[in-house]
């Protein structure tokens, strides 16, 4: 179907219409903001996206109004936009709107974040002091806030909170496993009971890789304590 072009006239009657329907939608967006604006308090900035208003750094609003922030003594202003706007100074901490000071106990020291303490090495935390760690003879200091604040010397065993000597028999060593005998054999030797005894390695056998046992050499098998051949069937 064939149309008509638009005549001259039509075209500027038109552009007329969308001028004079977005005059008014331009001018209600001014007059908005015009009245965001005489609505701001002092000390307060239009936001730049979404609507209304903020306080500026330092100040809180309260009551509609934006009111300055006031630090306590042995505070300072923090120039957060959030929380109370101040923070205590180090060594001090926050107790009802005012910051006092963090009482250190003896044997401790306050820690580098200012805000808590901690006890001297060789001490440990007991509510709100710091006690002497009790080591028993053959251990040392771990230094651990947690899971045991001493350890046994190395060929010593914790007991009833005392370090006791592990007995390493004959042909055997000491390992640093926390669990078991504290002990192994050499290798050629096996555990029996708190002994190390020889293995008996039979004709045609030889030691494992664990060195506690043996196995025979290909193709024979193992019978009770000698080497056989298998038998085919």
């Amino acid at each position: 179907m064939r149309t008509t072009p638009l005549r001259p006239n039509a075209k500027v009657a038109i552009a007329a219409c969308l001028l004079a329907l977005t005059i008014p939608l331009v001018s209600i967006a001014a007059a908005a903001q015009t009245l965001i604006e005489a609505t701001v308090p002092e000390n307060a900035t239009v936001r730049s996206f979404g609507t209304g208003w903020s306080c500026d750094v330092g100040y809180r609003e309260k009551h509609g109004e934006c009111i300055e922030v006031v630090a306590p003594e042995n505070a300072y202003l923090d120039n957060k936009t959030y929380g109370s706007g101040w923070s205590c100074l180090r060594g001090f901490e926050a107790r009802a709107e005012k910051c006092v000071a963090i009482t250190i106990p003896t044997n401790a020291y306050l820690r580098a974040d200012g805000r808590r303490w901690e006890c001297e090495r060789g001490f440990e935390r007991s509510n709100n002091s710091c006690v002497r760690i009790i080591v028993p003879d053959h251990a040392y200091l771990t230094g651990r806030t947690y899971g045991g604040s001493w350890e046994c010397e190395r060929g010593y065993r914790q007991t009833n909170g005392a370090c006791t000597r592990v007995p390493v028999p004959e042909n055997a060593y000491l390992t640093d496993l926390p669990y078991g005998s504290g002990w192994e054999c050499l290798r050629g030797y096996a555990a029996r009971g708190s002994r190390c005894v020889p293995v008996v390695v039979p004709e045609n056998a030889h030691l494992t890789d664990a060195g506690d046992d043996w196995e025979c050499d290909r193709p024979l098998t193992r019978k009770r304590e000698t080497c056989v051949a298998t038998t085919a069937r």
